[in-house]
């Protein structure tokens, strides 16, 4: 209940310019307290229990990208941790999916309709994306191996390979499948990435500017992500600095030049 609460009071927030800040305080408060209850209860979920713990988690992640998105406090500055958060909710979701097998959620109880099969994405119609994640897999490779098989290196070239295949699935910039699709990046991200994410680590950053470019063209899909991206961007601006700094030239453009990552030379 505290999760469809948070997001109730958030879409208040956005209907009603003039309560904003009252009712993202209400969404906020309400988030945090469906955080504690999926956090204490996560060894309690089962195959009887786990739909309502995907809605819960949904729920807050869907809070946790408009607190990034449209912060209730302007002067506030949204941290890496703070973006980080939807991204690890995103993969609690993902895990309690494994409860019970694909087939049985997709053709049992009252969430079949959101995990129907995707469909094939519409070709893109450029390679210029993808010779932009060649430079930025050239600037990973450039992080020192380590004696674990998940490293810096390799977490970050793992990252930069999920951002390839959410741009193959992602053609179709009008489509509301299309912007579902993008946010899958975040399933696949290893644990460590997002650590160095919040550890403000600079190739980190990097990737995690070009997904906010990625991310852009769908935010006029939906109230809840509209202003994500310059957010991020934002962030990482003042995050980085020489010789990181001009790595993000290239992502600052698509957001907030308006550039499309296809029409944008690498």
């Amino acid at each position: 209940m505290h999760g469809l609460l948070a997001v109730s009071a958030l879409h208040y927030a956005h209907t009603h310019p003039t309560h904003h800040r009252e009712f993202a305080i209400i969404s906020s408060a309400y988030q945090n307290l469906a955080l504690q209850h999926f956090s204490s209860n996560l060894g309690d979920i089962n195959e009887e229990n786990c739909e309502a713990f995907f809605l819960l988690a949904s729920f807050i992640v869907v809070v946790s990208i408009c607190s990034v998105a449209n912060p209730y406090d302007p002067e506030k500055n949204v941290t890496s941790r703070d973006v980080v958060q939807a991204f690890y909710l995103s993969q609690g979701v993902r895990n309690i999916l494994a409860f019970k097998p694909i087939e049985k959620w997709s053709k049992d109880g009252p969430l079949a309709p959101l995990l129907v099969p995707l469909e094939s994405s519409v070709p893109r119609k450029s390679l210029n994306f993808q010779r932009r994640m060649e430079k930025i897999a050239d600037l990973a490779r450039t992080l020192p191996l380590g004696m674990v098989v998940i490293n810096e290196r390799s977490g970050s070239l793992l990252a930069i390979e999920a951002l390839r295949s959410a741009y193959l699935e992602t053609g179709d910039e009008f489509s509301p499948l299309s912007a579902r699709r993008v946010w899958l990046w975040a399933f696949s991200l290893p644990p460590l990435f997002l650590e160095m994410i919040c550890n403000d680590h600079p190739i980190a950053l990097i990737i995690l500017a070009h997904f906010a470019a990625l991310a852009k063209p769908f935010e006029h899909q939906d109230w809840i992500t509209r202003g994500w991206s310059l957010s991020v961007i934002t962030l990482v601006d003042h995050l980085l600095v020489d010789p990181w700094i001009e790595w993000i030239e290239w992502p600052r453009q698509c957001v907030a030049g308006g550039k499309n990552v296809d029409d944008l030379d690498p």
